[in-house]
Formats: structure tokens, C-alpha cells, sequence
């Protein structure tokens, strides 16, 4: 069954959501979301699975940049409330490591710890760095200049992002129709809100052999 059990907790992520469809949905069970044909739950059905295959995608598509050892960074536009679903997922998936996720306007950081998450709301995510940067050093480590710290973040921020773009133009690759055969899958939009920019390719590659 597609509808979980905290789908009221998926319904309140949803932009269009309101006290009172929330209130509706608390009445239903799953199965009923699942089944029902009554107009109302049907809508409530759209929007639950609208806020689950963006969290899906988002968890997906961002592409995750280095800043310093313990800090890593994505660009993200959700259209819902999504934000920590997708930061506490990466966070449980890179323990150690402060997830930062966000756009111009918003922010939301996760830091996973053996007694849950630790998580923070910010007005976007050059504040949320600059914050971090005052809190602890993410540059290379002990005994090195400020100048050699630039330098090992800037080769550690090129060498991912290289890395990335060198994959995405392998995968990416054009049909003689015209068709793209991951297009299909990844819209433009979700392509946008993750801050991906893919490139044509081969298709013939696979990650590990860039590694």
C-alpha cells in the first residue's frame, strides 16, 4: 500500500493544505486514502502523493558540494515542506556530517547524533554558512595558513563537482529522435528545484569508473 501511516504528517508538508483538510484526513485510515472515491479524499490522495515523490526526488537529485571536513552543502527549491525529511535522510546516510540544504530564501540543517537529529531553520543558505563558519573551522585542519586552507576547500569543492559533471554527461545522452533517455524520468522542474544542470552523454559510464 503507497499511503503510509503518517500521511496526515505528508498532507500538512503540502503548500495547498489547510486546518480544515488536515482535520478531514485525521477521520481516515490508509486504506481508506487508498480506495476512497469521495471528491475531497481523492484530493487529499494528490497531495500526499505529490509531498512523497518530492521528497523522493529531492533525496535523489541534490547534489551534495564539500565545505571544509564535517559540512556538506546542496541547493534545493522544494515546492512543499520537505526540507528536513530530505537533511535527516542525507544526515543518517553521511554520520558525522552537517547536512545543509537550501535555496536563496530558505534553509534547513540536520546533524544526526545517537539520540536523534539535531536540526536548525535558517533564511537561506549563504547565512546558514556564514553561521557555521563562525562556530567551527571548516577549512583543512591544524597547521596550515589561511591561504593553504582556501586552497585544499577550492580543490575539494572542483574535484566533486567535476566529478559529477563528467558522470551526468555520460548518462545524459541524445537520441536520434530527439528524445533523452533519463528525460523522461527527471523532469525540468525537478532538474531546477535540485540544482542539477546534467549534460548529454554517452550513457556508458558508470560512477565507479571515475572513481
Amino acid at each position: 500500500m503507497r499511503t503510509p501511516e503518517d500521511f496526515v504528517e505528508l498532507l500538512s508538508a503540502h503548500r495547498d493544505s489547510d486546518d480544515q483538510m488536515i482535520e478531514r484526513a485525521r477521520s481516515l485510515t490508509p486504506l481508506e486514502v487508498e480506495t476512497s472515491t469521495d471528491p475531497e479524499v481523492l484530493r487529499i490522495r494528490g497531495m500526499i502523493y505529490a509531498v512523497q515523490g518530492e521528497i523522493h526526488r529531492m533525496r535523489g537529485f541534490v547534489r551534495l558540494k564539500p565545505r571544509g571536513k564535517k559540512v556538506l552543502w546542496g541547493r534545493m527549491s522544494p515546492d512543499h515542506e520537505i526540507g528536513f525529511e530530505v537533511a535527516d535522510f542525507l544526515a543518517k546516510r553521511f554520520p558525522g556530517t552537517i547536512i545543509l540544504l537550501g535555496d536563496e530564501w530558505r534553509s534547513w540543517s540536520s546533524f544526526r547524533t545517537e539520540s536523534g537529529f539535531l536540526r536548525s531553520r535558517g533564511d537561506g543558505v549563504a547565512s546558514a554558512l556564514e553561521e557555521l563558519g563562525r562556530f567551527m573551522d571548516v577549512g583543512a585542519g591544524e597547521g596550515k595558513g589561511e591561504k593553504e586552507d582556501e586552497m585544499d576547500e577550492d580543490d575539494a569543492d572542483g574535484g566533486v563537482t567535476d566529478l559529477w559533471e563528467v558522470y551526468y554527461r555520460s548518462q545524459d545522452e541524445p537520441r536520434k529522435d530527439g528524445r533523452r533517455p533519463f528525460g523522461g524520468r527527471i523532469s525540468r522542474c525537478a532538474e531546477r528545484s535540485a540544482g542539477m544542470e546534467t549534460e548529454r552523454g554517452r550513457g556508458n559510464k558508470r560512477l565507479g569508473d571515475f572513481i
